[in-house]
């Protein structure tokens, strides 16, 4: 089936497409539902969208939110400020998060958490967790910074910053600097630790190698 080309659409209301779709530009304030795959060079969602196939968009933001049934590729620009689930995975370039994401996984350039994520995987050159921000699954990156009073689970980077009152549960990285009154229960290095006596460090060991999914060094 050839897809429907459309170069912009503002929906109000209640909108229905059967895909492929392939557009320029969507605004969202109302509802958007596509059954099938969406092409989009700038999708803008106010209201709620959902996409039962695949998206490939050059940017999206998402004040409300935007559930896709399969993979998405955003390739410059996902912002976040409501919510988003992806059912497949998400690629793409960089990504802010503001509200909340889901996805099977992310690989992506960056990925900037204001709110909450959550992946198996994460893999990505640089990852933020902001203040007070929630990442929940494996991140794996080169150079990942938990922001103060953030929580993630496991952490796998070269480059690994735990800010003032932050939480991890396992973290393993070649260099490593972990702030006072920062909690680790388990820390794996390579080549360097420097963790402020006030920190609350269950277990520390040094190995060889950790497993990065990126070439960082």
């Amino acid at each position: 089936m050839s897809s429907v080309g459309i170069e912009e659409l503002r929906v109000g209301g209640s909108v229905k497409l059967r895909g492929p779709i392939k557009a320029g530009r969507i605004d969202v304030g109302g509802s958007l539902q596509v059954d099938g795959d969406l092409e989009v060079e700038a999708l803008k969602i106010g209201g709620a969208a959902s996409v039962t196939g695949n998206l490939r968009a050059a940017e999206v933001v998402v004040g409300g939110s935007i559930k896709v049934g399969g993979d998405a590729d955003v390739k410059k620009l996902l912002k976040v400020g409501g919510s988003a689930r992806v059912e497949g995975g998400l690629v793409g370039g960089e990504v802010v998060v503001g509200g909340s994401i889901k996805a099977k996984a992310i690989k992506v350039d960056v990925i900037r958490v204001g709110g909450e994520a959550e992946a198996e995987k994460i893999v990505a050159r640089e990852v933020v967790v902001g203040k007070k921000s929630r990442v929940r699954g494996e991140i794996n990156a080169c150079k990942v910074t938990v922001e103060k009073d953030a929580e993630v689970d496991k952490v796998v980077g070269y480059e690994v910053v735990l800010r003032k009152g932050s939480e991890a549960n396992r973290v393993e990285a070649y260099k490593v600097v972990v702030e006072e009154d920062a909690e680790v229960r388990e820390l794996v290095y390579v080549e360097s630790a420097e963790v402020d006596e006030e920190a609350d460090v269950k277990k520390v060991s040094r190995v060889e190698s950790v497993n990065l999914e990126l070439k960082c060094a």
